[in-house]
């Protein structure tokens, strides 16, 4: 919230697009101010077609908490 008592709009996006089998990648951020960041994700090999060659959709979820 400002000082002056009013709420400022944040816009945040995110479009996802598949590699192979479980993996995708991501590009997100908030485009009013051209910061955008790519993420990659991929299910562990417990999953079929899973190849653990990166974090899971619940590991970024988790971070995000954290954060």
């Amino acid at each position: 919230m400002a000082d002056d008592g009013e709420f400022r709009e944040i816009d945040v996006t995110a479009e996802t697009r598949p590699i192979e089998n479980w993996r995708k990648q991501v590009v997100a951020g908030q485009p009013e101010t051209g910061r955008m960041f790519s993420f990659t994700s991929d299910e562990g090999s417990y999953m079929p077609g899973g190849e653990g060659t990166a974090p899971t959709p619940l590991t970024y979820f988790v971070a995000g908490v954290a954060l």
